[in-house]
């Protein structure tokens, strides 16, 4: 069975390079980038990749800004769509002040400041390395797409549909960009959800990749044993 990744923000592979190293090598794996033109409306962005999913069995993989494409994604019944995994993502607008980022000016100076880093996406235990692996993302996005998707994120609303696959939602136990609110959406929704609490912030798959991969690969067991 086929592990197909979405990214979050940064909309790229290079974040899933610590989860990645710690998957089982004999795994099938499969790291989508996003799209860097155009809309980035979650409809929009469901749209232009729906049909690079393909169409052996496969899980798919929703990180943080990509948990709520990931729903969508599953909710067209893609062929061969087997279940669905969420790391510390939400279906719904993840923090209130998102409404306030179309007023403040976007810097990379300041969004990429260590202490920032550390407070809000990582932790006081990440490596120089980690810091500079996520610093380097954040300063490789043009400020028109880093607003583009904080948009799409601030116009999330509450699904109105169920999805009925098997999924796993990978929490982070100290997660401080996500509100708890915004996690449960996926409790709500998702009528065969399994959580997974990890205490780790909200980049779990960097921080505790070893943790999120035994996870992930228990997960994809119990769906092949079934």
């Amino acid at each position: 069975m086929r592990l197909v990744l979405l990214p979050g923000l940064n909309g790229n592979r290079i974040l899933f390079t610590p989860l990645l190293s710690q998957l089982d090598p004999a795994l099938e794996v499969e790291a989508l980038c996003l799209p860097v033109q155009g809309s980035q409306d979650y409809d929009d962005l469901a749209d232009a990749l729906v049909d690079r999913l393909g169409d052996s069995p496969f899980v798919l993989l929703g990180e943080s800004f990509s948990g709520p494409l990931a729903y969508r994604l599953a909710l067209r019944q893609p062929t061969g769509l087997c279940g669905v995994i969420f790391a510390a993502t939400f279906l719904r607008r993840p923090h209130p002040l998102l409404a306030l980022q179309r007023y403040l000016p976007l810097r990379h100076k300041l969004l990429t400041h260590s202490s920032l880093l550390r407070q809000f996406c990582l932790d006081d235990g990440a490596s120089p390395a980690m810091v500079k692996l996520l610093r380097d993302e954040i300063q490789a996005l043009p400020v028109r797409l880093i607003r583009a998707r904080l948009t799409s994120l601030n116009q999330l609303q509450i699904p109105s549909q169920q999805l009925d696959l098997p999924a796993l939602h990978l929490l982070p136990r100290r997660d401080r960009l996500i509100t708890h609110l915004a996690a449960t959406t996926l409790r709500q929704h998702c009528r065969q959800l399994q959580q997974v609490t990890i205490d780790g912030p909200h980049f779990l798959l960097q921080s505790k990749p070893q943790d999120c991969a035994q996870a992930i690969q228990q997960f994809l067991a119990g769906l092949s044993a079934g």
